[in-house]
């Protein structure tokens, strides 16, 4: 049984969502430690009101344990019992975190080239993960929902990529429109994409249907 209301917000824009790859590597943070900026923080007010207004609270609360996340729930919804669950984690990018695109040309140059030639699904960073892995991650998070949270509503802040792969999985994107998808921008920050069951005829079972896509603060 799934979740009779599924809504995933993305965090409201963190420190990392104002500087490039390059800036991120030599930043004073690792990326799990990055905050909402004051932009972030009026974000998730107005993403705040919007859920309150139209689904007023939740049976259920989950974010990632990375700062942007637990912070935005925060602001969304304050005082309340929140899990942190590491599969909610945005994709580990290993070397990726840690040194510019210059220097891993000059200290690891074949990489570059096995991320080109592996292609950005496939490709897996030293000390990172390959899309699959966030994928193997995202199926056993679907299997607690439907497992443990039937017919309940349930909130969730996520990542923007483990967003793109949550939807592939769901909508059986191919790995192509995953890639398109990614390189076009993933969805806002402060964002709310939101899924109901529906009850198959066919096969007697309910599935996850999509609901809505909206960006309160715009």
């Amino acid at each position: 049984m799934w979740p009779s209301l599924l809504v995933l917000v993305r965090h409201a824009e963190s420190e990392g969502n104002i500087i490039d790859g390059d800036s991120r590597a030599s930043f004073n943070k690792p990326t799990w430690a990055y905050s909402l900026t004051k932009n972030g923080i009026d974000q998730a007010k107005k993403t705040k009101e919007y859920l309150h207004r139209i689904y007023d609270t939740f049976d259920v609360y989950y974010t990632s344990y990375y700062n942007r996340s637990k912070e935005t729930m925060q602001v969304l919804y304050p005082d309340l019992k929140v899990y942190e669950d590491p599969r909610l984690a945005e994709a580990q990018r290993g070397i990726y975190h840690t040194m510019t695109r210059e220097q891993i040309a000059a200290k690891y140059p074949e990489e570059l080239e096995r991320k080109e030639k592996e292609g950005l699904y496939h490709y897996r960073p030293p000390g990172g993960e390959n899309w699959p892995d966030v994928e193997m991650r995202i199926h056993s998070f679907l299997g607690t929902l439907s497992r443990d949270y039937g017919y309940k509503k349930v909130l969730v802040v996520v990542h923007g990529h483990w967003l793109v792969l949550f939807e592939r999985l769901i909508h059986r994107f191919s790995i192509e429109e995953a890639v398109k998808r990614y390189k076009s921008g993933p969805a806002e920050n402060a964002s709310v994409t939101s899924y109901r069951s529906k009850f198959n005829l066919d096969n007697g079972q309910d599935r996850l249907v999509f609901d809505g896509y909206m960006i309160p603060w715009k």
